[in-house]
């Protein structure tokens, strides 16, 4: 009994010990679940198809305030389909703990960099429109045409992005964000290793992607009179990496050949398998965006020169630039807009190289209730692909289209 006693009491001073550590932390838990159906053609031979998609994300947050006014905290996202859209499993989106004051705001941890945060674009509504899933609808790799030589990446756009110059993605950073003073807030970010997330270190050095990937701009967000301005300048920049592994896969051995007729030993050589991972070039990308709205109108758009970004060392780099130009109107609880980009880039190096990559859309969200909405886009893609930028034979050169139109029904909590 003593035992007893003495245990439930050392449990009840660890609780309360552990209760008042944390009185100051306020946790909240949130997401989103949102499903999608769309018609689309992407001009493959089997036509106009139906298909369903499903997103949805638990949002763990932890917000402090010390005695001192320092705000710390942390931000967990868990969403399904991650690592890769092709699993069916849940792993963590983003994750990242942060210190605040008046000073600025340091995050560190997986999540989008400065470029990204900071930069401003065309207004965008329904499934987010020219950077939301209808375009998953209408990608597809390794697509080959009579005629043609080599297969062609369809549907998705340039470097990943119609909106924004390349970044780091949930790649493992740190990031200082300045206090907002005027309307102006600054900021940049830096991964030692892109593509490098979580407890992932990268064992290969030097082998693929880019180290030293740098994310930086300014803002500027104000309302005057009832009229909203806002305008960002951002960039990113990386340093290129690549190399080349040899590897010996089968030793020398004795075999057979068949000499005028007859079977007769032979010696034969070892056979190297040889990988290599091309060398890309230093890149340094930038954009320039602005907005402007009023009276429930917002009409915007944005500049991307995207430079060298995932070109190999040796490999024309065409002119990869973007421009997305976009006007929205709410009314009450519904909201429409027009939009229209225009890109020119490597799909993926040394993947397909976009001449021209068009996309239209018309798009609307209305909300039903608190926190649910559905939304819409109707997309039309033009897009003149090659097997490089310096390819000029018809061979290498095909022209498609595609639209695809999807509805989601979003719950945010």
């Amino acid at each position: 009994m003593r035992n007893i006693l003495l245990a439930t009491t050392a449990l009840a001073a660890v609780a309360g010990f552990a209760s008042a550590a944390n009185a100051q932390i306020k946790v909240t838990l949130g997401g989103y679940t949102e499903f999608f159906a769309a018609i689309y053609d992407n001009s493959l031979i089997n036509g106009t198809d139906r298909e369903f998609q499903l997103e949805t994300e638990i949002v763990v947050r932890a917000d402090g305030k010390a005695d001192n006014g320092l705000l710390y905290g942390a931000k967990i996202e868990l969403q399904n389909g991650v690592p890769t859209a092709g699993t069916t499993g849940v792993g963590t989106d983003e994750a990242s703990v942060y210190l605040g004051g008046s000073w600025g705001r340091l995050e560190l941890g997986d999540f989008d960099g400065a470029a990204d945060t900071l930069a401003i674009f065309a207004p965008l509504t329904g499934v987010e429109a020219l950077d939301g899933d209808g375009i998953d609808f209408l990608a597809v790799t390794g697509v080959s045409f009579a005629g043609k030589t080599g297969t062609f990446e369809l549907g998705r756009t340039p470097w990943g992005a119609a909106i924004k110059a390349p970044d780091s993605g949930d790649a493992t950073k740190i990031m200082y964000l300045t206090p907002r003073f005027m309307g102006f807030q600054a900021g940049f970010s830096y991964a030692p290793e892109n593509g490098d997330e979580a407890q992932n270190v990268i064992t290969t050095k030097n082998s693929r992607d880019y180290s030293d990937f740098l994310e930086f701009g300014i803002n500027y967000v104000n309302t005057f009179d009832g009229v909203s301005v806002s305008a960002s300048a951002t960039g990113t920049s990386g340093n290129g990496k690549g190399n080349t592994f040899t590897s010996t896969t089968t030793p020398a051995r004795t075999g057979t050949a068949v000499v005028n007729g007859v079977e007769v030993p032979v010696n034969l050589p070892a056979v190297t398998t040889t990988t290599t991972n091309p060398a890309l070039k230093n890149f340094t990308a930038w954009q320039l965006g602005a907005q402007v709205g009023y009276a429930g109108f917002k009409f915007g758009g944005s500049y991307i020169d995207a430079d060298d970004f995932n070109v190999p060392v040796g490999t024309n780099s065409g002119d990869q630039h973007a421009w997305n130009v976009g006007a929205t109107y709410t009314t009450g609880p519904a909201t429409v807009g027009l939009f229209y980009s225009d890109s020119e880039g490597y799909k993926r190096a040394p993947g397909t190289y976009a001449d021209s990559y068009e996309l239209y859309g018309i798009s609307g969200t209305y909300v039903l209730a608190p926190g649910f909405l559905i939304q819409s886009d109707l997309l039309y893609l033009e897009e003149d692909l090659k097997t490089s930028a310096a390819a000029t034979a018809a061979a290498n050169k095909v022209s498609t289209d595609g639209y695809v139109w999807v509805v989601s029904t979003r719950l945010n909590f």
